[in-house]
Order: structure tokens, then C-alpha cells, then sequence
């Protein structure tokens, strides 16, 4: 019964424990208002000036690149935001603090799921009002479309997170910290379909755009909000994508506890 009830309250605290570390990311979007400032600027101008010139320039029938461009670019914002969680593991690592992190009785599978889920919820809150905006002046208000659309959006965002916290706790030097993680951004979101249709892009690009996860969410968001379809070879693509960066998170932070760091 003590052994029971023992238990119990170990989960409690563990909950707990989750549950701060969520809401510590959420925060940081509070602490970093220059973020917000920064990123909603540049979500503006993309919008309103380039989306409206490369629709003006593109004359394809039956083609409103105006709404392929929007919604883009609501995904390259997520993606973008989703990488800033690799900085702050990062900077944790060089304060000490995850260190302190290590030595709480949370599993690693368990500190890797919280850490991208809540910089993916971050993702979300902060891209919330740009999808808003999107969604207004294309017309897109039936709620289960919308519903389903930032499910996909999540697990990119999470997907995104566990990769650039698996970046941060394997690679120990700053630059090469730095120039991984713009290399695999630009990668993940140059080599999709985000902001140019497949059938535009260079012969290599358009090759290796479908392997992108951005891809993939950018695929299934246009056919759900577009025709109320989803593409389930996107879909699997995704989740094959968000499960393999867990994993390889977790195996980072285990390889950390038990031997630290290699060259």
C-alpha cells in the first residue's frame, strides 16, 4: 500500500516536471518579444508584398499562387520558430542547466517529449494569428479542415523540435553548432514545396523537395483546406519523420547521461 501510494506521488512529480518544462518553452516567447516582433514583420511582408508580386508574375490557369505562397509561408514560419528550441538546449548545455536537467527523476524519452512539445506548441502559438490572417482573406473557416491542418502542423513543428534538440546535445562547438542547424533549416525548408510548386524548381531541387517533411505538411495542408482531402502517404511520411526524431533525441541524451560528449 506505502509502495502504491509511493508511486503515485512519484508520477505526480513527474507530471509535474513535464508539465514546467511545456510551459518553460511557452515562456520564452514572453521573455524574446524581439522574436515575435521580428518573425511577424517578415511573416507581413511576405505576405502582402512578395505573395502578391510572384502572383502578379505567375499565369498559370486554375493556379492561385497568392494562397499557395500564404499558406507556405505560415509553414516556413513554424519551421523556422521550431528550430529556435535547438538554441535554447543548446544554451542550456553551455550554462549548466541541463545538467542540472539530468539529474531530475524524468526518463530521457520523457525530457526529449516534453522539450518538443512544448516548442512545438510554441510554434503553434506564435503562428496562430498569421494562419488566422491566411485564413480570413483565402476563406477558409470550416473548422474540422482547420482542425485537422494544425494537427499536421504540430507534428511537423515536433518533428522540427527533435531534430534541432538532437543537434544540440551532439555537436559541443558553437560554429558548427550554428552552421548545422542553419544548413539543415535552409535544407528542410529551401528544398520543399513551401513556397514553390515541384513542377518549377530545378531538376536536383524538385528530386529531393518530396522527402522533405515540409513537403509533406505543405502537400497535406493544401489538400485538406483546398479540397477537404488528406494525403495519407504525407501523413505517414510525417509520423515516420516525428517518431525517428524522438528517437534519435532520446538516444542523443542517453549517450549524454552515460558517457557525454565525442568529437
Amino acid at each position: 500500500m506505502a509502495t502504491t501510494a509511493q508511486n503515485l506521488l512519484q508520477d505526480k512529480a513527474i507530471h509535474r516536471l513535464l508539465v514546467t518544462l511545456v510551459a518553460r518553452d511557452l515562456r520564452v516567447l514572453v521573455k524574446a518579444p524581439w522574436i515575435i516582433v521580428s518573425r511577424g514583420l517578415a511573416f507581413v511582408v511576405q505576405i502582402f508584398v512578395f505573395a502578391v508580386l510572384m502572383s502578379r508574375l505567375v499565369d498559370v490557369p486554375g493556379f492561385d499562387f497568392f494562397t499557395y505562397y500564404a499558406l507556405g509561408t505560415v509553414l516556413v514560419t513554424v519551421a523556422s520558430v521550431a528550430f529556435l528550441t535547438g538554441y535554447d538546449v543548446y544554451e542550456e548545455n553551455e550554462t549548466g542547466m541541463l545538467d542540472y536537467l539530468l539529474s531530475l527523476p524524468l526518463s530521457r524519452r520523457g525530457y526529449v517529449m516534453a522539450r518538443s512539445v512544448g516548442g512545438a506548441l510554441r510554434s503553434l502559438v506564435y503562428v496562430t494569428p498569421l494562419f488566422a490572417i491566411v485564413a480570413f482573406l483565402r476563406g477558409f473557416f470550416n473548422p474540422i479542415d482547420i482542425a485537422v491542418s494544425y494537427v499536421m502542423i504540430f507534428l511537423l513543428a515536433t518533428g522540427i523540435t527533435g531534430l534541432s534538440i538532437s543537434v544540440a546535445l551532439s555537436v559541443r562547438n558553437q560554429d558548427r553548432f550554428d552552421v548545422s542547424l542553419a544548413l539543415l533549416e535552409l535544407f528542410f525548408i529551401r528544398f520543399s514545396t513551401a513556397l514553390y510548386p515541384q513542377a518549377f524548381m530545378p531538376l536536383a531541387a524538385g528530386m529531393i523537395a518530396p522527402f522533405s517533411p515540409v513537403t509533406m505538411t505543405s502537400d497535406a495542408v493544401r489538400a485538406i483546406l483546398g479540397h477537404g482531402t488528406i494525403d495519407l502517404l504525407g501523413v505517414a511520411g510525417l509520423l515516420a519523420f516525428v517518431i525517428s526524431m524522438l528517437a534519435l533525441g532520446a538516444a542523443i541524451y542517453l549517450r549524454k547521461i552515460e558517457g557525454g560528449y565525442f568529437d
